[in-house]
């Protein structure tokens, strides 16, 4: 009997640290704002963490105010195969900044502003909500697809195209009081294909589609509330 306990009391604590192992930095992180803007956790959501303001009424907000993509701390993973020229690091160019905030705009106006439940806004209202969103981190799993990366002759594949995090966080206009936090980590793309700049380009687009995707449904449950 007592041998038995103490398995259970080992599987028990394995279990535990299993279960903490599988917190991702991003969802600490979140984990930690929303505990300091005094927001409180989403139990069934469609995003990795969602956090909310105790008492917020979002059936309020028919306008947003949309700030543009951040990308200015972007942290990149270091693909773990080695370059095939040297050690350049994966980096975004100023293309691709463009290419991520045009993609996440697109997305924001097709799920959110499109079929006329919200609209945009120029300044802060009553009925206008903040949203602001930000790319964490950028997981590459291969050398980047230009003249640093690799050779223009040599093709590379791989099971996806790495993963990108995103932070969306949703104030009200006029007193700057948060609404919510959302964070999220989504694989860009799970089956293998060559990867180059096409093929993460399109990854990239249906990311930032789901995530405004999810974002309004989440939406949509929140102003739903009585």
């Amino acid at each position: 009997m007592k041998t038995m306990k103490n398995l259970a009391l080992v599987v028990l604590a394995a279990s535990i640290v299993a279960g903490c192992s599988f917190t991702k930095p991003h969802e600490k992180e979140a984990q930690l704002k929303a505990d300091k803007a005094g927001l409180t956790v989403v139990e069934k959501t469609r995003f990795d963490g969602t956090f909310i303001a105790k008492g917020a009424e979002f059936a309020q907000y028919k306008k947003l105010l949309v700030e543009q993509l951040d990308l200015s701390d972007v942290k990149i993973r270091k693909p773990s195969s080695t370059n095939l020229i040297d050690d350049t690091p994966w980096e975004l160019n100023d293309s691709d900044r463009r290419y991520y905030q045009e993609r996440y705009t697109e997305a924001l106006m097709n799920n959110l502003i499109a079929d006329g439940t919200y609209s945009t806004a120029m300044k802060a209202g009553a009925d206008v909500m903040t949203v602001s969103a930000k790319v964490l981190e950028i997981a590459p799993l291969a050398s980047k697809d230009d003249m640093k990366g690799r050779p223009t002759h040599v093709k590379v594949y791989s099971e996806g195209m790495g993963t990108m995090t995103l932070e969306i966080s949703l104030y009200d206009s006029v007193s700057g009081k948060p609404l919510a936090i959302i964070t999220d980590q989504r694989d860009l793309g799970r089956i293998w294909e060559e990867n180059n700049r096409v093929t993460n380009n399109i990854q990239v687009r249906l990311a930032f589609n789901q995530w405004l995707r999810h974002l309004r449904t989440e939406l949509d449950k929140l102003s739903a509330r009585p």
